[in-house]
């Protein structure tokens, strides 16, 4: 009797684990959504880098175009890769929708599954340094084409150094979006062995916290690009009005720390 006793609370406590096979699904999916996300990300980031060419070239007399023709194929071509990356955003949401759940609830995992998954962790670890380097280079890189522009300070007036920096700030943004893709990529890999685990940004504690936060993300960013493309139509001022975006970053990220530590402190008390 005490045996049989023993075996049903044993059969009872791992109705609590998770599959091994829901854990790899859920692994799986990050896998494939991840570099339709950090493309879609990297659209977003490379879709006024034409409009800023075409009026850069066409300030600068390189062009014989007029600036209007050329404000006009540029805002076609960021709508465009806009709308490109939306779908690359839906068809990657897709797939994070596996077992999406693991994100904000505990995860209990029997022992060989976890020695699993930490197993899976510790080899994608040297791959991850490789994608986090390459994508924190080239976003340090980023920083020459507007230093290169500076050297010319003294050789053309105000108005063609402006025309002149319009155009190498496109080789920023290139290089920008490029270093995000790595580091948007390979963040979303590492961070489902870390949901699995509970460790690091996802303990059970901040797993309760991100679930308030992810309520409120979608209409934080469709405020956000409402902003955009209504102050750049409105102002025209296509050229400089991209510098929303990074500044939404920061903003979203500095929010996001504030609810996180509201949230703890309610716990607390």
């Amino acid at each position: 009797i005490q045996l049989l006793y023993i075996k049903e609370v044993i059969l009872i406590s791992q109705k609590n684990f998770l599959s091994q096979s829901s854990v790899q699904n859920f692994l799986s999916a990050r896998k494939h959504s991840s570099t339709l996300i950090a493309i879609g990300v990297m659209l977003c980031i490379f879709s006024p880098i034409t409009l800023l060419i075409l009026i850069s070239l066409t300030r600068l007399d390189i062009l014989t175009s007029s600036i209007n023709f050329a404000t006009g194929i540029g805002v076609i071509v960021l709508i465009l890769l806009v709308a490109a990356a939306v779908a690359l955003f839906i068809a990657g949401n897709h797939w994070l929708k596996v077992h999406e759940n693991f994100e904000y609830e505990e995860c209990n995992l029997s022992e060989e599954t976890k020695e699993q998954v930490l197993k899976s962790s510790k080899e994608y670890e040297n791959q991850h340094l490789v994608l986090k380097i390459i994508g924190i280079t080239f976003c340090i890189l980023s920083a020459i084409p507007l230093m290169t522009g500076s050297l010319f300070i003294g050789s053309l007036s105000n108005s063609r150094i402006d025309d002149l920096m319009t155009g190498l700030s496109t080789a920023t943004i290139f290089l920008v979006g490029i270093g995000v893709f790595f580091l948007v990529k390979t963040n979303i890999v590492r961070d489902s062995f870390n949901i699995i685990l509970q460790i690091e940004d996802y303990t059970a504690e901040k797993k309760a916290s991100k679930k308030i936060i992810e309520k409120y993300a979608t209409i934080y960013w469709m405020t956000i690009s409402f902003i955009y493309l209504a102050y750049s139509f409105i102002s025209r001022n296509w050229s400089q009005s991209w510098i929303i975006w990074p500044l939404a970053g920061i903003t979203y990220g500095i929010l996001e720390a504030i609810l996180s530590l509201k949230k703890k402190k309610s716990i607390s008390e």
